[in-house]
């Protein structure tokens, strides 16, 4: 059983602090932060905090000054430790406000949850096999003020991870308002054509991931508007998180790619993060 960090305290996991009145729980009113933790680091620990901070005052949070990057990082460090994967873990920190109805004030205007867990992974590589993918279309991503957030509003990528499986597919690429390609349900969504690297531009409503700031930072892709048949047009596709790097994808469909150019990328930019 591991244990986990609310506002500062330790909490055995048998143990529950979240009320059934909470506002996240109700409402989804909160943020997150998925971080891969690698041999005692976080690779993209300021990436994660500049995307945190930035998006709180739009979610009408006030951040208190106990709340620091210094502090939460030894937090999670001394979690991860007391929970025995320091080596490799996933690690998750939650914002969100307390008790209470809509149009009430929150019994508590900011509380922060850190879990982590180990992951069975020696070594960080490109996916051998490619993976399969589908387009979803039960659903749609809006573009609005916070589709660029990462939001407890989790609804449409669950479903459409459920229809993945039962698709036999190992991701969904999710639509937005518009039709376009917006992003896969854990991940932003690249493709290459012609030796040009592109992916969704944020108005087209996609979250803002850490690692697609960090590949847009190292390869400058071209940011635009895509539809389906850009991607079935495509020479390669691949999904980008901060917790896999990269992965490539080799079926979309009955169009199969390949991944010559996505592993030079993941040899030149991802790789060195986790050496």
């Amino acid at each position: 059983m591991f244990s986990y960090n609310f506002d500062g305290k330790i909490w055995g996991n048998e143990e529950s602090v979240i009320h059934p009145d909470n506002r996240s729980f109700r409402y989804g009113e909160g943020l997150f932060e998925t971080i891969h933790l690698w041999r005692n680091e976080m690779p993209l620990w300021d990436w994660h905090w500049k995307r945190l901070i930035q998006s709180l005052p739009q979610l009408y949070f006030s951040i208190p000054v106990h709340f620091s990057q210094q502090k939460i990082k030894e937090e999670v460090i001394f979690l991860a430790r007391k929970n025995n994967c320091l080596q490799n873990a996933r690690v998750r920190i939650t914002v969100f406000k307390g008790e209470g109805g809509i149009w009430e004030k929150p019994s508590a205007a900011f509380h922060y949850l850190i879990q982590c867990w180990p992951v069975d992974q020696t070594n960080v590589s490109l996916n051998e096999n490619g993976l399969v993918t589908g387009i979803y279309t039960d659903g749609w991503k809006s573009c609005d003020a916070f589709s660029n957030l990462k939001h407890n509003n989790y609804l449409l990528y669950a479903m459409a991870a459920k229809y993945a499986k039962l698709q036999q597919w190992n991701e969904a690429i999710v639509l937005n308002q518009n039709n376009r390609i917006c992003e896969a349900t854990i991940a932003n969504v690249f493709f290459i054509k012609d030796g040009i690297v592109h992916t969704p531009h944020l108005k087209e409503g996609c979250v803002a991931g850490v690692m697609r700031s960090f590949l847009a930072d190292k390869i400058k892709p071209l940011e635009g508007s895509y539809t389906i048949e850009d991607l079935l047009h495509a020479d390669e596709l691949f999904f980008s998180n901060a917790f896999n790097g990269i992965r490539w994808v080799k079926l979309l469909g009955n169009k199969t790619y390949t991944s010559r150019q996505t592993a030079k990328i993941f040899a030149e930019h991802i790789s060195p993060l986790f050496i």
